[in-house]
């Protein structure tokens, strides 16, 4: 093989990694992803959904709600989940309104009360409605402002992922740290875990099922785990419409205090 040709073949393969380095995208970029598919329906969807809370004796509780949803502002989403299931907590609703650098909006109505409450950010660790998901869970504020890192290609379920490490940009966030499985071929995170300061396992998020709808795929059946209190909550999204056109009235107090 002449130099002419070796020196052309040498060329091609710098020029194909170089494409192949390009097009993979940053681990800042694969979390916006996340965000932007929206796996959840928390950013322009109506959802019904089904909760099962499950100790460690095997007892259950069991809730259920709908909610909606509205992308705004780039990556950021306004929601109002309102509970139809047991009996006491039918008409207990929640509205989260995100920010993209103060603290996010959040009101808890309870119809006993009739009248809502702010949840304030330094209780963003604590338990929604009794569940393993927190409102930090919800929120997704730790994901949004994060400094991430890659930790290589893995495989999960027979899918090609990147496993991510994330570490929130503020301090008063309940986890240390998070790492994070994400699907390549669309964006779905597959697992989740979440750390404390000390490095202990605090919580794992598991998608179980996923589905496909207008073009868009869902996370319609995942399981958190908490690994303190030896319990776990699954989430079944029952009822997912993609929707782009909910008003912003939809997503105010006086709307989330009305029955």
């Amino acid at each position: 093989m002449n130099k002419a040709i070796r020196f052309g073949l040498g060329f091609a393969l710098l020029l194909f990694a170089a494409r192949a380095t390009a097009a993979e995208p940053s681990p800042r970029e694969v979390l916006d992803h996340v965000l932007e598919a929206d796996p959840w329906g928390l950013s322009g969807a109506l959802i019904s959904a089904h909760i099962v809370v499950r100790d460690k004796s095997g007892a259950t509780r069991e809730l259920a709600f709908a909610g909606r949803s509205r992308r705004y502002d780039g990556l950021l989403s306004k929601g109002l989940v309102r509970f139809t299931s047991p009996a006491d907590v039918a008409g207990v609703g929640f509205l989260q309104i995100q920010s993209k650098g103060g603290e996010d909006d959040r009101f808890l109505y309870l119809p006993e009360l009739k009248r809502s409450r702010r949840i304030s950010g330094s209780n963003r660790g604590q338990s929604f409605m009794g569940t393993d998901f927190s409102y930090a869970d919800l929120d997704r504020r730790d994901l949004r402002q994060a400094v991430a890192e890659a930790r290589g290609d893995e495989t999960v379920s027979k899918l090609a992922c990147w496993h991510l490490a994330v570490t929130p940009a503020r301090g008063d966030a309940p986890y240390a740290r998070a790492e994070l499985w994400v699907r390549k071929d669309n964006f779905l995170p597959l697992r989740m875990q979440m750390f404390s300061r000390s490095g202990a396992l605090l919580k794992t998020l598991t998608t179980q099922e996923v589905r496909r709808i207008g073009g868009r795929w869902f996370i319609s059946r995942s399981t958190m785990v908490s690994h303190e209190q030896m319990r776990q909550t699954e989430l079944s999204i029952e009822q997912i419409e993609p929707r782009a056109d909910l008003p912003d009235g939809d997503f105010t107090v006086r709307n989330l205090e009305k029955l």
